[in-house]
Formats: C-alpha cells, structure tokens, sequence
C-alpha cells in the first residue's frame, strides 16, 4: 500500500491535489492482511468497519467525496 501511496503522490499528484488515500477492500476480515497491507505506513490510518457486502456504487462515491473535503 506504502509504495502505491508514495509512488502516485510523487509521479501522478499534480500541485493542488490532496495526499492520495489507499482503501482495502476485502471479502473476508483478515488481520494480516491488514498488517502487511498498512505495516510501516507513517499516515494516519482510519478502519471504519468491516461488512460481508459492498455499499452501493452511489453511497461508496458519496462517502469518499465527504472524506476528501
């Protein structure tokens, strides 16, 4: 995740744009996944919760918009 993060804020990011966020999206709550995924990531992290399903397409976009402003 680290390296995704560094790389598209570096090479992608232009001057006005915010820090690029990683989301984890995962069919099963796995902790280690978790832990290699995020391991050594100095950013804040944020876990809301863990569902067994996906939000609609509408309310996803909905609330990554609110986390962005």
């Amino acid at each position: 995740m680290n390296l995704y993060l560094n790389y598209f804020k570096k090479e992608e990011n232009v001057s006005d744009d915010k820090e690029p966020i990683g989301i984890i999206l995962s069919a099963e709550k796995d902790e280690i996944l978790v832990e290699y995924a995020t391991g050594s990531i100095s950013n804040k992290i944020f876990i809301s919760k863990y569902q067994l399903y996906l939000p609609d397409k509408k309310l996803l976009q909905r609330k990554v918009k609110e986390m962005l402003h």
